[in-house]
């Protein structure tokens, strides 16, 4: 099967930064803080703050 990208952009090495996620991404208890993240309510008492 022919491989639609170009060579140079297949030999680009992987980041430090996406080498890290990819690490914690397996992590069970890892809270990811990446943009958007963690995905939950804010407490009561922190927007009361507001």
């Amino acid at each position: 099967m022919r491989n639609p990208l170009n060579n140079k952009i297949t030999e680009i090495k992987p980041s430090g930064i996406r080498k890290f996620f990819d690490i914690v991404s397996e992590m069970k208890d890892a809270i990811s803080l990446g943009v958007g993240e963690p995905d939950f309510e804010t407490p009561w008492h922190i927007e009361d703050l507001t």
